[in-house]
């Protein structure tokens, strides 16, 4: 057992291949749980642009096989976001057993990007926007749009209500103000960028709509207790 283990490893040696990074593969873990689709559906396309490892004799076997490792990475990220473990894993199930039903790479390649989708709305859904309306539409507006200025007067027109009376409503049901619920999610924004990126903290601070570098810092400070700085460097990761 043991020598075939190695005579498999040098054969993937043989072709080139490399595992991705195990950067890549936080970030789009994070990217789940935080139900940021797009993002990690852009990180995975990342990953799937690499050399894939050759897990089987046939292609579709091995196709197969890593799809599953995929759903394996998506399930305990969407347990890990908050949604019940046995809902997860009932959907892997079901992942699982469509993708043995499937023949064409093609599909399989498809049905890898629909299982990604389906664990980012199962998180939104169960965790994420699961406040009664009108508080979910507020929460979904600021979650989809961290990186535009939003203003409660702008959130208040969206749902028809006054700013006072949405303030008042928006605390009672989420715990936090609308401004300190804005600003935890540009933050959350903030941190995958400091992580997984190189862009400087004043490019983050302007992107994110905030009106000066200083004034980001603070808010940054306040929520994770360190500053973007020391952030991005005890997050770093060697690739």
């Amino acid at each position: 057992m043991k020598n075939s283990l190695i005579k498999e490893k040098l054969k993937n040696l043989d072709i080139h291949y490399k595992h991705p990074s195990y950067a890549l593969e936080c970030k789009l873990l994070k990217e789940i749980r935080q139900g940021y689709f797009s993002s990690a559906a852009h990180t995975l396309k990342e990953i799937n642009a690499l050399e894939k490892p050759i897990l089987a004799r046939d292609s579709i076997r091995s196709t197969k096989n890593s799809l599953i490792g995929s759903c394996t990475l998506f399930t305990r990220a969407v347990i890990e976001a908050g949604v019940n473990s046995e809902d997860a894993f009932d959907l892997s199930d079901v992942f699982i057993k469509h993708i043995e039903s499937l023949d064409k790479k093609e599909d399989l390649i498809a049905f890898e990007y629909e299982m990604l989708e389906t664990c980012i709305k199962l998180i939104q859904n169960a965790v994420i926007f699961n406040y009664p309306f009108p508080i979910s539409k507020v929460a979904k507006h600021i979650y989809e749009n961290a990186t535009s200025k939003i203003t409660v007067s702008t959130l208040a027109e969206l749902t028809h209500l006054s700013p006072d009376y949405l303030s008042k409503l928006f605390y009672k049901e989420v715990g936090m103000s609308i401004t300190d619920y804005i600003q935890k999610q540009k933050v959350e924004v903030a941190k995958n960028f400091l992580e997984f990126s190189q862009m400087k903290v004043t490019d983050i601070a302007t992107l994110l709509e905030f009106c000066n570098p200083g004034y980001f810092s603070n808010v940054f400070k306040n929520h994770t207790g360190m500053s973007p700085a020391l952030y991005r460097k005890s997050t770093s990761i060697d690739t």
